[in-house]
């Protein structure tokens, strides 16, 4: 083996986190011990040349040098197993796609760290059932990802809940994840609409990509980044500030759920909050709450949740 290629072995095997003993690399490498010894001042100094944190140091007790330093530039086994565990439960990937990203996440720790990542997620990924729409994610998140990054008008080739194929030329500004899909955010080309409309990615047939660029203005009258405490239902509609009753119970889930809410006041047993958020998507919500929580304001919004109700009930009272 070269120079070259052995200096590249060894620093491979530190960053990998393994102790490196000098007489059993020599001689699996078929080298003296002193020149185990230049190879490592080689790595010394290319690590002071990139201005690196790492060092190789020496365990006298284990008679080793290892790279010290470094995992810090790497995930911990906790945090791929957290990662891991974050996406098998968000099913928002084909099972594939989930496979994919085990390996790759998985290569990111040393040896030791990777079999306890995998032994730890295995049979989760392994009995992973995909989303019933089937479609890969990844690409598509890729693909608009660029086209948002230029800030390009697209042509939307997309089908709706109810089947209906349309195709409409957007404005992509961002997409985001929430309750097990993704979603694009764009305005629609020409509507007049003050706020955006939401598309699901795996409803998205394809898009053809425009040379007509939008204007940054857009950002200036509508940040998705500053309002993305208000994107947390992904249906459109109007911006409103909600006031609503909680109970104890409910509370918790408004609270993690509207991170942008304020307290109005503390009635002891219920405490009033206020929110902005989108109608359309909020009502949706608060129905599942049930009776812990009451929408006092805007009027508009109570009369929503009310014809709802009378919807369910008269469901439930046919003979």
């Amino acid at each position: 083996m070269d120079k070259v290629n052995r200096i590249l072995r060894l620093f491979h095997s530190l960053i990998q986190g393994q102790k490196l003993n000098k007489a059993d690399f020599a001689k699996s490498n078929n080298i003296s011990e002193r020149s185990v010894d230049r190879d490592l001042e080689d790595i010394r100094y290319y690590l002071s040349e990139i201005h690196s944190n790492a060092e190789v140091l020496f365990n006298k007790s284990e008679n080793a040098y290892y790279l010290s330093g470094w995992s810090n530039y790497k995930f911990s086994s906790i945090e791929v197993i957290t990662i891991l565990k974050v996406l098998i439960g968000s099913k928002v990937l084909r099972k594939d796609e989930m496979q994919g990203i085990m390996r790759s996440v998985r290569m990111m720790l040393d040896p030791t760290a990777r079999r306890e990542a995998v032994n730890s997620v295995y049979a989760e990924v392994d009995n992973y059932i995909s989303p019933v729409h089937g479609k890969a994610i990844l690409k598509m998140l890729e693909d608009l990802n660029r086209v948002i990054s230029k800030r390009l008008k697209i042509d939307l080739h997309y089908i709706k809940g109810n089947g209906e194929q349309v195709t409409k030329r957007v404005l992509p500004l961002i997409f985001i994840f929430s309750d097990f899909y993704f979603y694009l955010i764009a305005f629609i080309d020409g509507s007049g609409y003050k706020y955006p409309a939401f598309f699901r990615i795996d409803r998205i047939e394809s898009f053809n990509v425009t040379d007509e660029q939008y204007s940054e203005e857009l950002h200036k009258t509508y940040n998705a980044g500053k309002m993305r405490k208000c994107l947390q239902f992904m249906y459109a509609g109007e911006l409103l500030n909600v006031k609503v009753r909680c109970k104890k119970q409910a509370e918790e889930s408004f609270k993690d759920r509207l991170p942008n809410h304020w307290l109005i006041k503390d009635e002891g047993e219920y405490k009033v909050y206020g929110a902005r958020v989108f109608g359309e998507g909020f009502v949706k919500w608060a129905l599942s709450q049930g009776g812990n929580m009451e929408i006092l304001e805007p009027q508009q919004l109570r009369e929503r949740m009310k014809d709802e109700l009378e919807k369910m009930y008269g469901l439930y009272v046919k003979v």
